[in-house]
């Protein structure tokens, strides 16, 4: 659901999860570094999304992460609302 959500919304997620509660997106195509990318996605889509480098140096300017370690309505809404969020920027 998670993975379909974030296509949809025009997020690519470069490795898919294996055995994890999270996924790793990258954010570059919106022109937007990670914590600019999870700034705003808090102010305006009520999202927060930790930026990559909170998880190490491999691309943590351009990936931010999503914990799905959560209930089926509350990941819907958050894919509603980062759905929207992306839809903003263009």
């Amino acid at each position: 659901m998670v993975l379909e959500g974030l296509a949809q919304a025009g997020l690519s997620v470069p490795v898919l999860p294996d055995g994890a509660f999270y996924v790793y997106i990258d954010v570059s195509t919106t022109g937007m570094d990670a914590m600019r990318f999870c700034q705003r996605a808090l102010q305006e889509a009520h999202v927060a999304l930790p930026p990559g480098h909170d998880f190490g140096p491999h691309a943590g300017a351009t990936h931010v992460r999503l914990s799905y370690a959560a209930s089926r309505d509350d990941l819907k809404e958050g894919m509603t609302r980062l759905s929207r969020f992306m839809q903003s920027l263009t």
